[in-house]
């Protein structure tokens, strides 16, 4: 018996696991962006850069703190990591032996008024004594342990990869918010500042009405196109209590007004971070995890083709039995039993087989996702570069047409007050210059915009406040997901 469970632990030790190993599938990748930024800074470890720090704004690193500790799906991914850790215990746990124990004591008293008499000296009052241990183990010849096993920490590093993507959308969404809620706030400002500058061209038309020189008409279109601008205030208040609710949302509190640091035109912009196509999908979470779901699916297969050899256990079975307390523990007492067991599938009609075929099918479809993925990356890497590179030569030729037209505007207001010009030329221009200084602001808007998409593309700052859920795991192939 000694030999045989030696040779059987010997096999458990040596034994194949069923089904491929996994390999990452090929997928070329260009060398460089398709469009490079020429002032960009090298990226040195996007992974762990809380890149939102470099706007400058101490209240924007509030709010994104508040959000990585208080944000619901940050908690709700968090919590769906903690139960896939679990559930990669439990499969580790299949490959350990199974101990349980069980323990009796009872008490009987026979009937002395039996049809039959009780022989002689059969004691009426006995008792009974038990204790034992059973111990079960299944020896994972065939590795269909290991490759659930494998599964199961690939299903929660891919879950983990999955809560790192949920973070990178919430902190990119709270300071796209955030920008855009200061956007709006100088819109805001800017429609003030219409609204004044409106109600200053109709006072001057008022005094060339009194003074002879215009007329009542000239005074109620200046009237009418000052109304017309306050009117617009409204709407834009309404605009900045939403983004004040969709933000207090995002930072996992209810719907209310939202303190502000600097203002849009004092943010600092971030540096323009620049690395490899490779080096972002070394970082990008949505990348990894369909890494790692491609790695669980790879694994199943194992699983799938295993279910074709035997299962062997070892099986055993020890303890004490006593009719006598005081007898319970001694080497009379003791009983036991040591055995194995083997089952086999004789026939399952194709189960088995259709499995396999279910498993390497699943496998194929993650394969194709996982490169799909790769060149979403790509896409989203090259799109948001463009957008920054177009929105910054965008907001140069706005800048530029914002100061011709403010001069057309004070020349126009100079020649309606020197009785030259007409109130028309005025409003027209007054419409122009808030036109270009709207624009503008919108420039200046997404340039900050294309920067936080930058960053999200290049998966920068996933990493930060990561849970601690995955210690309890064992280290494995699944624990380093671009091996």
């Amino acid at each position: 018996m000694r030999l045989s469970l030696a040779a059987l632990m010997a096999a458990t030790l040596v034994g194949c696991a069923m089904g491929p190993d996994y390999q990452r599938p090929e997928m070329p990748t260009p060398g460089v962006w398709r469009t490079p930024e020429p002032d960009a800074a090298a990226m040195a470890d996007m992974a762990n850069l809380a890149w939102w720090k470099s706007f400058g704004d101490s209240r924007l690193d509030a709010l994104v703190q508040q959000a990585l500790e208080n944000n619901r799906d940050i908690r709700i991914a968090v919590g769906r990591v903690r139960e896939y850790a679990a559930r990669a215990d439990l499969a580790k746990a299949q490959a350990l032996p199974e101990v349980t124990a069980r323990g009796s004591s009872t008490r009987d008293k026979l009937s002395e008024e039996r049809q039959v008499p009780l022989a002689s000296r059969t004691p009426v009052n006995s008792a009974a004594y038990e204790i034992q241990a059973q111990v079960s183990w299944e020896l994972d010849l065939w590795g269909r342990v290991r490759r659930t096993n494998e599964a199961y920490i690939a299903d929660l590093m891919a879950t983990d990869e999955d809560r790192r993507a949920i973070t990178l959308t919430v902190v990119s969404n709270v300071v796209s918010t955030y920008v855009q809620l200061l956007a709006l706030d100088r819109e805001l400002a800017l429609l003030q500042k219409d609204v004044a500058n409106r109600q200053e061209v109709a006072r001057l038309a008022e005094v060339r009405q009194t003074g002879g020189a215009g007329t009542l008409l000239q005074v109620m279109q200046a009237r009418a196109a000052a109304e017309e601008a306050a009117a617009a205030i409204p709407a834009k208040e309404r605009e900045i209590a939403a983004a004040e609710n969709a933000l207090s949302i995002l930072l996992g509190s209810n719907p209310s007004a939202v303190g502000r640091g600097r203002s849009l035109a004092q943010l600092t912009p971030p540096p323009v971070p620049q690395g490899l196509p490779a080096s972002v999908l070394e970082q990008r979470p949505d990348v990894r995890m369909a890494e790692q779901n491609l790695r669980a699916a790879n694994a199943r297969i194992g699983v799938a083709k295993a279910e074709f050899f035997p299962t062997i256990s070892l099986t055993g079975l020890f303890g004490y039995a006593s009719t006598d307390l005081s007898r319970f523990i001694t080497e009379k007492a003791l009983f036991g039993s040591v055995g194995s067991q083997l089952v086999f599938k004789v026939f399952d009609g194709g189960r088995n087989d259709a499995s396999v075929r279910a498993a390497e099918a699943v496998q194929v479809l993650h394969v194709e996702a996982y490169r799909r993925a790769v060149q979403n990356a790509l896409m989203e890497t090259e799109d948001a570069l463009v957008y920054h590179q177009k929105t910054m030569e965008r907001e140069q030729a706005l800048g530029r047409q914002m100061k011709a037209v403010a001069s057309l505007a004070e020349l126009a207001r100079k020649r309606y007050q020197g009785g030259q010009g007409t109130l028309f030329e005025v409003l027209d221009a007054e419409r122009q210059l808030t036109a270009a200084e709207r624009l503008k602001l919108d420039a200046q808007r997404d340039e900050h915009l294309s920067l936080v998409l930058i960053y999200k593309a290049l998966g920068g700052g996933w990493k930060v406040a990561a849970p601690d859920v995955l210690d309890s795991v064992a280290t494995s192939p699944a624990s380093s997901p671009m091996n």
